[in-house]
């Protein structure tokens, strides 16, 4: 039998197009009062500590954090057996609400990393090339020839001979001097001449260089087993381009380049390297991008943050959530403290979980697909709206404490908070459609809230308690002023949500939509069931085939992707562990993969009570 997990995340699926924001001119003021009841552990982070446990003493670079208080920690002190009454920001409710009125109004999506350009690996052999800095100031790619200068690298070091040189150095009668370690050990250095001195080349523009190249050197400085010597080599090529682009360097700046047959260029320091993708996530959303203009639904209700004209303000308002009951301060947590697994951000460059498989295709990325062993120049397509499932226990699974991961101080499962959703001037419409959300819980659905989702953490109930709305009238001459309760009993026919995306949010809004006995983790192999992920990247090269059957794919065509992510109306959401076939067959760089499909994401910067994550505005 094989043994299967559920990954943490699934998509809800777009719409056929946005909803524009709605015209119906009553309006309604007042307050919804609400509770929370925490069905899983919750945490969310205090930040005026990034310190506030021993460990952080133990293990450098280890940061840790106590939940949410109105306490400004001292970051000098620790707090093992110190304990604070907790409280839920309300702009983490908000974000929350604010995401899940997005999918069932078929809004934009409000935060999105639109700009990032998804970086993938490539099995293909990148050509050598040059930038050349034309007099009048353009830059042109012209191709190259490649040779090895200096003396061997001996016993694992660096080679020698060009210590005091930078990238694109010209070494006479040569070429130009390419450093870069490509992150393996690097047997000699290279020098790139040019191979055809009449070719004109290709004209990029500055910005284009940074955008096909920066992506590709920051995702190596973002792999959290990066060596020193490797880092520091990846860092001189960053400095050495941004010199030549600034004009600073010499006419000359070698790079690796591949070409597609519509024309699109992708540039490398390396030659078996990744590709930073041609088109954005913005792009591939399009119309569901964060709206500029034409507002949506959510962002007419919310407001929208734009240049002078383009800002609207929000008409609603959160207050900070406070526990309904009670207790010492102690009661309301889970335990001391936990040491969670390392968390990333979004894999992008995993295209088999965060784009729809084409029909017929082997591969595919967010510019092409490979479809009986041709590539097809085709802009891929976004799955959807990313959602996280519900554990059924909420079992945290502990790690050892590192500089990629965080211990934290949860709140336990069954502590109720209430608050107040404050409302301006909106329409019997919206009201309903707010009051569905935070009544949710009616349905046996839930909201996932605070830090570590996909661990399991923020799972939470809503439930309204009353409704008020404020009216004003004019009764003989005199302003009456009066509070009268409204109606909490709205289905989500009633609330006129999208017909669309019913089935989906209600199976991943779910609470017991998961069964009990299946482990909610990101991929990993069957060793690591019910542990910590250790080597959660050898799923991925597993999932990794090629069509030739060859033990390395010889080119993009001959990459084979074996499995994807199931949709989340599937009767059969899970997926097998790594380790349970016979190796072999599988894209991978021999000596060149990097353990990146989990990088440490999670601790870059301070926690944000918008959205409820560390990282803010990720897809």
């Amino acid at each position: 039998m094989v043994e299967k997990f559920i990954n943490p995340y699934n998509f809800i699926s777009f719409p056929k197009r946005k909803a524009a924001a709605y015209t119906d001119e009553d309006k309604h003021t007042g307050v919804i009062e609400y509770t929370i009841t925490t069905k899983t552990p919750l945490f969310i982070p205090n930040s005026s500590s990034e310190t506030a446990f021993k460990e952080s003493d133990t293990i450098k670079e280890h940061k840790s954090y106590d939940f949410f208080s109105y306490t400004e920690l001292d970051p000098g002190k620790r707090y093992e057996n110190q304990y604070h009454i907790p409280v839920i920001p309300g702009s983490e409710m908000r974000g929350v609400v604010r995401n899940v009125y997005e999918t069932l109004t078929d809004s934009c999506m409000g935060i999105l990393n639109s700009e990032e350009y998804p970086v993938k690996r490539t099995p293909t052999r990148f050509n050598a090339g040059l930038l050349c800095r034309n007099g009048d100031g353009t830059i042109v790619l012209r191709s190259a020839e490649s040779s090895s200068i200096g003396e061997k690298a001996f016993k694992g070091e660096m080679p020698r001979g060009f210590e005091k040189n930078r990238n694109g150095d010209e070494i006479k009668g040569k070429g130009y001097l390419l450093k870069w370690g490509m992150g393996v050990k690097k047997v000699r250095y290279h020098v790139f001449s040019l191979k055809n001195v009449r070719e004109k080349g290709t004209p990029f523009s500055r910005d284009e260089i940074e955008r096909k190249l920066l992506p590709v050197i920051n995702s190596y400085l973002d792999q959290p087993a990066l060596k020193d010597d490797n880092q520091y080599a990846y860092k001189e090529y960053k400095e050495d381009l941004e010199n030549f682009l600034q004009g600073k360097g010499g006419m000359y700046f070698p790079v690796n380049y591949s070409t597609l047959a519509n024309g699109v260029i992708y540039l490398s320091p390396a030659t078996i390297t990744k590709e930073a993708s041609n088109n954005s996530v913005g792009m591939l959303a399009g119309a569901f991008s964060p709206c500029k203009e034409d507002f949506c639904p959510a962002c007419d209700l919310f407001g929208h943050i734009g240049n002078n004209n383009d800002s609207k303000g929000s008409r609603i308002r959160f207050t900070d959530l406070y526990v309904t009951e009670k207790k010492e301060a102690k009661e309301y947590y889970l335990c001391d403290k936990k040491t969670l697994q390392a968390l990333g951000g979004p894999k992008l460059g995993n295209t088999e979980f965060y784009l729809k498989r084409p029909d017929g295709a082997t591969f595919w990325t967010y510019d092409y697909n490979v479809r009986n062993g041709r590539i097809n120049v085709e802009p891929g397509e976004l799955r959807g709206r990313k959602y996280y499932w519900h554990s059924r226990d909420g079992h945290i699974i502990e790690a050892e404490a590192s500089k990629l991961n965080k211990t934290v101080r949860p709140v336990k499962a069954e502590v109720a908070f209430c608050g107040k959703l404050y409302f301006e001037g909106i329409s019997k419409k919206q009201l309903n459609q707010l009051v569905w959300i935070l009544n949710s819980g009616s349905e046996n659905l839930g909201l996932k809230l605070g830090s570590g989702k996909p661990l399991g953490l923020g799972s939470v109930s809503c439930n309204v308690v009353q409704i008020t709305e404020r009216k004003i009238e004019v009764k003989n001459r005199m302003l009456e002023y009066a509070e009268v309760p409204s109606d909490i009993n709205v289905t989500y026919e009633a609330a006129e949500f999208s017909s669309s995306v019913k089935e989906e949010f209600y199976k991943i809004a779910g609470l017991d939509s998961i069964p009990e006995n299946m482990e909610i983790t990101y991929p990993k192999d069957f060793t690591q069931k019910n542990k910590a992920i250790e080597t959660g990247f050898s799923w991925f090269v597993e999932n990794h085939g090629t069509v030739s059957g060859k033990k390395w794919a010889s080119g993009r065509e001959d990459i084979k992707i074996k499995r994807v992510l199931p949709k989340i109306t599937s009767k059969e959401l899970g997926m097998p562990y790594g380790g349970q076939e016979k190796p072999g067959n599988s894209f991978r760089e021999k000596n060149n993969f990097n353990k990146n499909n989990f990088t440490a994401g999670f601790n870059k910067g301070k926690s944000q009570h918008k959205g409820g994550s560390f990282q803010k505005g990720k897809w």
